[in-house]
């Protein structure tokens, strides 16, 4: 029965927010097995494996990559799921759409909810079952809730929210939306507490260093939250304490450093050198470097979001769902341009395999999904994987040249605030932010390069200017955290540093219209990968409902408290039961 329990629990894949069955409507099943510390341990890592599935997974890739600037979809594939990655990839996204579902995140954040719910009386029935390791489980679990509303604020802005666990189908989960404020709010309340009660970064030498939510990976999560609401309330006092987060991550890595690793050659901070840095990160996996990576083991088949994704949709087509665009390839104008001193390792190990698929110009991607670290220049090669090879490669959700980089974005915009707020005619540059800035820049942008990039150097840089640093900083993180589920998220937060009038504290549906137009330099960004259809898709990504994904139909359809999207309430008629 315990074993029962523990596979609907792990594998459930949540249809809808507001209509789900997580037990079965039986109360003796559920009291008969909150017994014993495996018992619980069963349930936090069944609410760690529902992170794996491929629901979960593919909204990672796709809400993360494909939005932005980074992903194209493949128009050779025909099929239901191809034409929603293109409606999403033209920002045609409709409230029917696949991919604007939140059921598979709500799952995991149930599956936290009920061992949140459920734990702490197991320390009555198993003596060893102790306080510290409810705690430590405890801190786990609010810091994965937490990260998964931190997906559905930047996905869908206006989110039901709840802690509540469903253990049965006849509690009411008819729920309304919540003002991201308040949600961004709460999930740093619960990460304040868990922080308090995390596991050590170091108290494991195995995969569960980077497989649970320690100390490391809960400070991440809230350096990147503050970071998020600096950027949309303009809060000085949040890029603050972003700076202060980043700064116990990288100094707790630095106290973690094993010596005799290939740490770039100063040893400021414990990196793996640009040759062995793929190999490291991607094919060994759990490198020194990470923070937090979803564990997969081979045997799952969640992991074939990756391979279906990146690599082959199955084992009779080479062909992947999504490519990348040919331009951010190319060798002198692309996002990886090479010195005259040699080139940056990530051009080679990041794409191979160019080629055109309809109208677009595109690339294969190597990350994530390549078995070994390329020499040279690969990008007219191809990698022939067998197709079940790929389910074993973890993904990654926060490493060390992530939060450095964090870093040095909310440096960057304290500078900016200063020189926002300068008397007029006065220069008060803020030279040490801006330097210090840059520096991490540098650092993550040398270790990946054959050779030192001479340019690159603070005394000859051609500006010390917040914005051009800022400029600096969003171009770095595009190269090093490429495919990784980032780059929406960066450019959502460069949009709102250079807008005004967000009110977070209301949900967008009863803000009466009037909505914040969006930045058109981000804009020109998005749409760079689209050639001739970039001016209409930035025509419809205008105003700000347009950032995030409709609320799913199916939702709308059973309740009777969720308001559309507004911009999308007209693209479907919708009927409540």
């Amino acid at each position: 029965m315990k074993k029962y329990i523990s596979i609907i629990l792990a594998s459930l894949l949540m249809v809808s927010c507001v209509d789900t069955i997580i037990l079965p409507d039986d109360k003796t099943v559920d009291e008969d097995f909150w017994k014993s510390k495996s018992d619980v341990a069963l349930m936090v890592n069944g609410a760690y494996k529902s992170m794996l599935t491929d629901a979960v997974m593919a909204r990672l890739i796709v809400w993360g990559g494909l939005r932005s600037d980074e992903l194209l979809p493949n128009t050779g594939i025909t099929g239901v799921l191809t034409e929603d990655l293109r409606d999403i990839n033209l920002a045609n996204t409709q409230p029917d759409n696949q991919f604007a579902t939140w059921g598979s995140i709500y799952s995991v954040i149930n599956n936290c909810n009920i061992v949140l719910s459920r734990a702490a009386a197991v320390m009555g029935e198993d003596p060893s079952y102790t306080q510290g390791d409810y705690l430590a489980d405890r801190s786990q679990m609010l810091a994965l809730r937490a990260l998964c509303y931190f997906y559905l604020v930047r996905n869908f802005r206006d989110v039901p929210y709840h802690t509540t666990a469903y253990m049965t189908s006849s509690i009411n989960r008819d729920l309304p939306q919540t003002a991201p404020a308040t949600v961004l709010a709460s999930c740093i309340t619960d990460l304040l507490e868990a922080e308090r009660n995390a596991i050590s970064a170091s108290a494991y030498n195995d995969w569960r260093r980077v497989g649970y939510f320690t100390r490391d990976g809960i400070q991440s999560l809230l350096a990147d939250i503050y970071l998020w609401r600096a950027s949309v309330m303009h809060n000085a006092s949040d890029y603050e304490q972003a700076v202060i987060y980043c700064n116990r991550v990288i100094e707790s890595k630095k106290n973690q450093h094993v010596a005799g690793r290939h740490e770039v050659g100063d040893k400021e901070f414990p990196l793996a050198n640009g040759g062995e840095a793929f190999a490291d990160i991607f094919v060994t996996q759990n490198a020194e470097e990470s923070i937090f990576e979803l564990q997969f083991n081979g045997t799952n088949n969640a992991a074939i979001a990756l391979q279906q994704y990146y690599a082959r949709v199955s084992s009779s087509n080479n062909a992947p769902y999504l490519y990348a665009p040919s331009k951010f390839h190319d060798d002198t104008e692309g996002i990886y341009v090479k010195t005259t001193n040699g080139m940056d390792y990530r051009l080679s190990n990041t794409f191979n395999s160019q080629k055109t698929v309809d109208e677009y110009d595109v690339v294969n991607i190597r990350k994530y999904v390549s078995k070994s670290t390329a020499t040279g220049n690969v990008s007219n090669t191809s990698e022939n994987v067998a197709y079940n090879n790929y389910n074993a490669q973890n993904f990654i959700i926060y490493r060390l040249t992530d939060v450095m980089l964090m870093k040095a974005e909310a440096l960057a915009a304290l500078a900016q605030i200063t020189e926002d707020n300068a008397p007029e005619g006065q220069d008060t540059t803020d030279v040490t932010r801006l330097e210090e800035a840059f520096h991490l820049v540098q650092v993550v942008n040398a270790r990946s390069l054959e050779a030192e990039q001479d340019s690159l150097l603070w005394s000859t840089y051609k500006s010390k200017k917040a914005a051009d640093i800022e400029q600096l900083v969003l171009s770095e993180r595009q190269r090093e955290l490429a495919f990784e589920g980032k780059r929406w998220y960066d450019l959502l937060r460069y949009n709102y540093r250079h807008v005004e009038g967000v009110n977070y504290n209301t949900i967008l549906a009863q803000q009466g219209g009037g909505f914040v137009e969006n930045s058109q330099d981000m804009l020109n960004l998005m749409k760079q990968k689209l050639g001739s259809s970039g001016d209409a898709v930035a025509s419809k990504t205008a105003t700000e409902p347009r950032l995030y994904l409709p609320v799913p139909l199916a939702d709308l359809k059973v309740s009777s408290l969720l308001l559309q999207m507004p911009t999308y309430s007209s693209d479907e008629t919708i009927s409540k039961n």
